[in-house]
């Protein structure tokens, strides 16, 4: 009977992987959808720009706290027309830039300008929070 239990115990293991197989993918490998984000990217809070100053009608600052769950991934994407700054509050990701990838972590900044091109994976077993104030357009 505990050979039938052990057996059984080593189908359903192996069952289990089979079924998170589809769901995981491989560290370093560029996701095609971001996800494992815990709440929403939407703003956390905005300023209308215009009401400060009239030059920058259609523009708003937005601030979005952003948790990036174990496993989960955010998908390759450019700030060619909305310029940040990040801020890693807790935890760790990978970002990759081209073929650079470097490991951000807690107190760790970084400058999302016109030419960058990025993405980002979350390989440890802890949440990942960031907070990213940015320009965006809101014509």
């Amino acid at each position: 009977m505990q050979k039938a239990t052990r057996y059984m115990s080593k189908v359903l293991a192996g069952m289990a992987i089979l079924a998170l197989a589809g769901h995981v993918q491989a560290a370093g490998q560029k996701p095609e959808r971001t996800q494992g984000l815990e709440g929403t990217l939407t703003a956390v809070e905005e300023i209308p720009l215009a009401a400060q100053n009239p030059a920058m009608a259609g523009y708003a600052l937005r601030g979005r706290r952003i948790t990036v769950l174990p496993g989960g991934a955010i998908t390759e994407h450019s700030h060619a027309d909305r310029p940040g700054i990040a801020y890693i509050l807790e935890g760790t990701v990978t970002e990759y830039r081209g073929a650079v990838a470097r490991v951000v972590k807690a107190g760790d900044t970084w400058v999302e300008d016109a030419g960058t091109v990025h993405w980002f994976e979350n390989v440890s077993d802890k949440p990942c929070v960031i907070w990213v104030a940015d320009l965006v357009v809101k014509k």
